[in-house]
Order: structure tokens, then sequence, then C-alpha cells
């Protein structure tokens, strides 16, 4: 597959592009955004399929028309069979059980879900060109155990590091950290003093406690050396 290998300060630059296309706000202030005005902004079309039965597949999006094994609902039951449904190029899908769901969690996942297709599409239509028609995200915020030394694990980061630089803008972060984290411009040490707070950030920008996590780490807000999951 051929892939553009993009540095994360051009994906910054992308993410912050898209921001000031779309509110420009964003970049210095922690505020959420309606994901799907994103979609309509970047021209794509929609669709809201159960991708799985168990959740394993969160996204998609298709770039060139072709076929797309659906299922009739989720969970899993007895006898449950995928059919096969046409998708024409150029269409975001999201699981349409991720997208059904009322809990705060699943409405922050399917903010990073979409952002992360949002990106696929604007950024990837090439490399999809000639090696498959689709690209598909895994459950996990896009997340997908590849070999490092793969283009698909290369795209994926590609999507994660962008999506999470257009929810999580570097400065509007800073400000939040500043008044919500109390950080002073060096790495806070992580402890679990400071989980709530974490949450309480993600809140603002529309995202769980993981990709926060990730986004302080990645801007050298939190100290490394710890697991968000603790």
């Amino acid at each position: 597959m051929i892939y553009h290998r993009y540095s994360n300060t051009q994906l910054e630059a992308f993410a912050d592009d898209l921001n000031r296309r779309y509110d420009a706000s964003r970049l210095t202030k922690p505020l959420q955004v309606d994901v799907y005005d994103i979609v309509d902004l970047l021209g794509a079309r929609l669709a809201f399929e159960y991708l799985s039965p168990d959740r394993t597949y969160l996204g998609a999006t298709v770039f060139r028309t072709g076929t797309l094994y659906v299922w009739p609902g989720n969970p899993y039951t007895k006898d449950m069979k995928p059919t096969e449904k046409l998708f024409y190029g150029g269409t975001i899908i999201i699981d349409r059980d991720l997208n059904e769901s009322h809990s705060e969690q699943d409405k922050f996942a399917e903010n990073f879900t979409v952002s992360h297709e949002c990106f696929h599409f604007d950024k990837h239509q090439a490399s999809f060109k000639h090696s498959g028609h689709m690209s598909r995200s895994f459950n996990g915020y896009g997340q997908k155990q590849a070999d490092k030394k793969d283009a698909l694990f290369w795209i994926e980061h590609q999507a994660n590091y962008a999506a999470a630089a257009f929810l999580m803008p570097a400065e509007a972060v800073e400000q939040g950290a500043k008044q919500i984290l109390k950080y002073k411009g060096r790495a806070l040490p992580f402890g679990y003093g400071i989980k709530d707070d974490i949450r309480e950030l993600g809140r603002r920008f529309g995202v769980n406690y993981s990709p926060m996590s990730y986004r302080l780490q990645t801007l050298g807000i939190l100290d490394g050396d710890f697991t968000p999951y603790i």
C-alpha cells in the first residue's frame, strides 16, 4: 500500500486548519464539537449500520463504490447472519449500536470514531485507490494492533493522531489544563488524585478519559510514565 508518511506536526496543522474552517474559537477554548457537522463540511456521505454484532468495528470509510457485510442488530443472537450491502464511494459508516447509545462514554467514543473516519476520508483516498475500497476502524478509537512496518498501522496512527488533535487542539488543551489541572508549565506527575480532573477536562472536549490522557502526554503536560488505564 502506498501512503504519505505525514509527521505529527503536519497532522496537527491539518487538524488546526479544519478547526479554523469549522469554528476557530476551538483552537483556544475547551469546546465540544458536533462531529457530524464535520462530515457535512468535508462533503462525505453518511450511513449508520450494525458493522458487527459485538462492536468489533465502530466505523468505516468507503473510498470506492463496493459492498460490505452488515448485520441486522447487536448483540449477536442465534442464527443471526450478515447481509451484503452496496455503499457508494465517499461514504462514512458509523456503527448504529454506538450511535443509538445514550451513555456519555459511548457518545464520546462516537465523537472520536467519526473524527477518525473524517481524516481517513480527507487524507487517505489515494492510499486505498488500488489496495481496497474501504478502511475499517476497530473498537478502541480506531486503534488496530499491527506491525509498525505495516502501512495500515501508520494510516491508522495518522487518523488517530489527527482526530485527537482536532478534538483537543493543543492551545485549548493547555488552557484547560491550567484551569482544571493547575498546570504551570512543567509536566504533571500522575496520581490517583488527578484522574477525576483529567476526566472533567475530557468532558470539556467531548472525549473520554483515555484519549484525554494520551493527548496530555503527547503535549508534554502529563508525565509519560503512566498508563491511562490505572
